[in-house]
């Protein structure tokens, strides 16, 4: 009898740890997937690119291994990521991030990769993916000229030159730096509470961009353009004389000046110009003026600017507080710039894979099917929020983070809104 009840208590033991495996972990592995990592981990920019590795570690880790997402879920392969550093002579390099995806697309492992952080690397090194079809998705790139054609025409085809031999296979979970300008829009309108606002460009492709997009935003948001003519145009290459500009808004009661411009130092002349003649009235710009040099140029009326970032703020966001405690933990500092946009690059490219599996009929996928899977990506939840690509590679979701300097002296502005265009 009590040989029995051994047997039978060992058969029990043996039945609940079969169905332990089938629910959780997969008993074993068909082999591994490596996803490949494109970011800067020296020099200068290395606290941006290491932020960003540590957050595409995490994920990997925490996911482990990739199934197929439905038909076959018992395929699994583990997951493992190839780095390396686009960082030359202390700089961050174009040649050198071509160089790190030519050896990324010759391993038949790597399926996909993560990056690049900077425009610039993404120009050298996207035709090089394409070649290969090796999926690209980048936790920050924000020229709109890498992915589409604007209007106006500006990007001069690149888009297509940058695509060779064949389809889209370049994707971004941040959105571009046009759509700076309709966030400053609803800075000034519903998180400040401006109605009359003036626009001062400098008529580069870019200034004209933000600044159209910027009008456009404010009066769909129930303002008014004050002088809607021009937009403020000058000549970007003469020496920066606003005092006429200045005066005209203040004659037609504008209540808000917004900076559609590249260059730092002609903001802070514009902002010292304010401050004599309209001190009182924000001036709003992009990222540009995110810049610690503006604020040193522009001096105690540095105070009052607003400057638009394109990403996220994590802290503001209730569906990345998770991440940013596990982030915490394992790597004992706070997110950085680009951390929580890397970590749902890395899960969206592994939830890609994962279907991918399942259209190869439960075998490694190949880089054209995780591609396909990639650009089929519809409402993926992330840390970030719920996101879609559209045909170009361009995500959906489109988060600007808005700052405010309080002193000329402060290393970066205070964070004042988290704003989503629609």
């Amino acid at each position: 009898m009590r040989r029995w009840r051994l047997a039978f208590l060992q058969l029990g033991l043996l039945f609940v740890a079969s169905c332990t495996i089938g629910v959780g972990t997969p008993a074993h592995s068909m082999g591994v997937i490596k996803l490949g990592v494109d970011l800067p981990l020296s020099g200068e920019d290395g606290p941006d690119g290491t932020a960003a590795r540590n957050a595409v570690d995490l994920a990997v880790k925490q996911a482990a291994r990739v199934c197929g997402s439905a038909r076959h879920k018992d395929a699994c392969f583990d997951l493992r990521a190839i780095t390396y550093d686009d960082v030359l002579k202390g700089v961050h390099d174009p040649a050198q991030g071509a160089k790190n995806v030519e050896l990324l697309a010759s391993d038949a492992g790597v399926v996909g990769m993560i990056g690049p952080l900077y425009d610039s690397l993404a120009k050298s090194e996207l035709p090089v993916a394409n070649a290969a079809q090796l999926t690209m998705v980048s936790p920050a790139t924000t020229n709109e000229c890498l992915t589409q054609e604007p209007p106006d025409g500006h990007c001069q085809g690149l888009e297509a030159r940058l695509r060779p031999h064949g389809p889209n296979n370049f994707f971004r979970v941040v959105t571009t730096q046009l759509v700076e300008g309709a966030a400053g829009a609803d800075l000034a309108f519903k998180t400040l509470g401006k109605r009359q606002a003036f626009v001062v460009n400098d008529q580069t492709p870019f200034g004209h961009g933000i600044a159209t997009a910027f009008a456009d935003r404010f009066v769909q948001d129930g303002g008014t353009i004050v002088d809607p003519s021009d937009l403020g145009g000058f000549d970007p290459s003469q020496s920066p004389a606003f005092g006429s500009r200045i005066r005209r808004a203040v004659e037609l009661a504008a209540d808000v000046v917004y900076f559609a411009g590249a260059d730092v130092y002609q903001a802070a002349s514009l902002r010292r110009e304010m401050a004599t003649q309209m001190p009182r009235i924000p001036l709003i710009g992009s990222d540009r003026l995110a810049n610690d040099q503006f604020a040193k140029s522009a001096g105690p009326s540095a105070r009052g600017s607003y400057y638009t970032v394109v990403g996220p703020y994590p802290l503001s966001l209730r569906p990345a507080q998770a991440f940013i405690r596990d982030y915490q933990k394992a790597y004992s500092q706070a997110v950085g710039t680009y951390s929580l946009p890397a970590f749902d690059a890395t899960n969206l490219l592994i939830a890609a894979i994962a279907r991918a599996i399942d259209d190869a009929g439960g075998q490694r996928p190949t880089r054209a099917q995780v591609m396909i899977e990639v650009s089929r990506t519809t409402a993926y939840s992330g840390a970030m929020g719920v996101t879609s690509f559209d045909s170009v590679g361009d995500t959906s979701l489109k988060l600007v983070s808005a700052y405010q300097w309080l002193a000329d002296s402060e290393p970066a502005g205070k964070f004042v809104a988290q704003i989503t265009i629609t």
